[in-house]
């Protein structure tokens, strides 16, 4: 009597039961898939069409908050900066025109010219490029604290709540990159507007700052 022996794989698809036709549809290739697709895990299971549009509506806003979030992190650091300065100014006018008058006498002292060198090296592009590297590589930024030669830095406080606040930035940046992966195109381009819109609300800032005595309108030129 001979015996047929099946192969593992043919036995394996024959144990199977039937497909679930309302299966998670993931691709990691483009595609357009709206009602059965999934998306960061199985609960977020798209049922139907008024769902999925509230996906993408839902989504369209995380990118704007995201936007929000990045400005707000910013000013945050520039809020920083402004209260450190006024720390400054008022220990100034506390302790009086003495240490004002040093500071202007100082001044003077470096205007004269006399025991300051003011010649400008000029150097060829490319002449000088390992001492930048060496002196980033020495980490010398991440020994030295101090408010000296005008650098400003936070608090303890300060420090930790911020690195809260990157970290969430951190999360949710990776999150959004990980809805792209889906490579689902009303996602891809739900994500494009959002952001073009959130960078066009909230990231309407100066280019610069300059010197009002030297800056002209091009009409008033």
């Amino acid at each position: 009597m001979t015996e047929y022996f099946t192969p593992i794989e043919v036995q394996n698809k024959m144990n199977m039961g039937p497909k679930d036709p309302h299966a998670c549809k993931i691709s990691m290739l483009w595609n357009w898939y709206t009602i059965d697709s999934c998306f960061l895990s199985k609960t977020w299971h798209v049922h139907n069409r008024g769902m999925f549009a509230g996906t993408c509506i839902g989504l369209f806003f995380w990118v704007v908050a995201y936007c929000w979030y990045h400005r707000f992190i910013v000013e945050y650091d520039t809020a920083i900066i402004d209260s450190k300065l006024k720390e400054t100014d008022a220990c100034l006018d506390c302790c009086g025109p003495s240490v004002e008058n040093a500071s202007n006498s100082s001044e003077e002292k470096n205007s004269s010219g006399e025991n300051i060198d003011t010649k400008i090296q000029v150097r060829r592009p490319g002449s000088d490029f390992w001492t930048p590297l060496l002196n980033t590589f020495s980490h010398k930024w991440f020994v030295f604290r101090s408010n000296n030669n005008g650098k400003i830095y936070p608090s303890a406080i300060e420090h930790v709540f911020r690195s809260g606040l990157y970290l969430c930035e951190w999360t949710v940046s990776y999150l959004i990159m990980l809805m792209w992966m889906y490579y689902n195109g009303y996602l891809i381009i739900t994500m494009i507007l959002g952001y073009f819109f959130g960078q066009l609300i909230f990231n309407y800032t100066p280019l610069t700052v300059v010197d009002r005595k030297n800056y002209a309108t091009p009409g008033c030129q």
